[in-house]
């Protein structure tokens, strides 16, 4: 068996040239996504659908990093990274369960560096323009908003660092993106993500128990961005 096969599930050559990773399986996921079963692998989880492959990397940049870079050596040319963040500042486009495309995200995952605020050592991480582009508008009715995030090593951290979101034009935090960007980049991958929004800082906490509204809402957008993508890979 090889050493992908072990961490993965499957053989590295039936990776399809497209894939959808995700760092936890939300409800109904994989029916949405046509997908019955994965199969299980020491770290990851994954299966193919008609259009593209599908990987569970884990929650957490290390996990999620690790998976795009074992992409080199497969056929894997475009990569949609697809997961939850929290909203710094509810507005008339955003709020709970609302789509959204970062069109640049910020690198703060390091736990040491966000609880000793190392603000000097972020820097800034991009899809690739070519994919961002046309996955963005290929669906106007979706109202897919494109922001700027940052991915932060800490989430009892969010709330203190609401005032430097809010100075950085910051729009939405999660704890994947940036390093999902940049493994991306590094093995030189076409990469974009699509994220829902699940809290608002300082006002509807991660942790808090989701009022029935804003669950359904939650449900809503998950289900709809599994048609965004499966329509995407479909019409191209």
């Amino acid at each position: 068996m090889s050493n992908f096969k072990t961490l993965f599930g499957i053989e590295s050559s039936v990776i399809q040239k497209t894939c959808v990773v995700v760092p936890y399986l939300m409800p109904g996921i994989l029916k949405a996504l046509g997908i019955e079963g994965l199969k299980k692998g020491k770290l990851y989880a994954t299966a193919n659908a008609d259009a593209f492959t599908f990987m569970k990397a884990g929650i957490g940049a290390l996990l999620v990093g690790d998976a795009i870079l074992y992409l080199e050596e497969t056929n894997c040319q475009e990569i949609i990274y697809f997961g939850s963040c929290g909203l710094v500042q509810e507005t008339g486009q955003l709020t709970i369960g609302s789509l959204v495309c970062p069109k640049a995200c910020l690198s703060f995952e390091s736990f040491t560096d966000t609880i000793l605020r190392h603000t000097n050592k972020i820097t800034t991480q991009y899809p690739d323009q070519t994919l961002f582009q046309p996955f963005l508008t290929h669906d106007p009715g979706q109202k897919i908003q494109p922001v700027i995030g940052m991915s932060i090593g800490s989430l009892k951290c969010e709330e203190a660092y609401k005032e430097f979101f809010g100075e950085k034009g910051i729009e939405v935090i999660d704890m994947e993106c940036s390093a999902f960007f940049s493994a991306a980049q590094y093995i030189k991958r076409k990469a974009v993500a699509l994220l829902y929004v699940t809290d608002v800082i300082g006002k509807k906490s991660f942790f808090e128990p989701l009022e029935l509204q804003d669950k359904l809402q939650i449900d809503y957008a998950i289900q709809t961005a599994c048609k965004v993508i499966r329509s995407f890979y479909k019409e191209r």
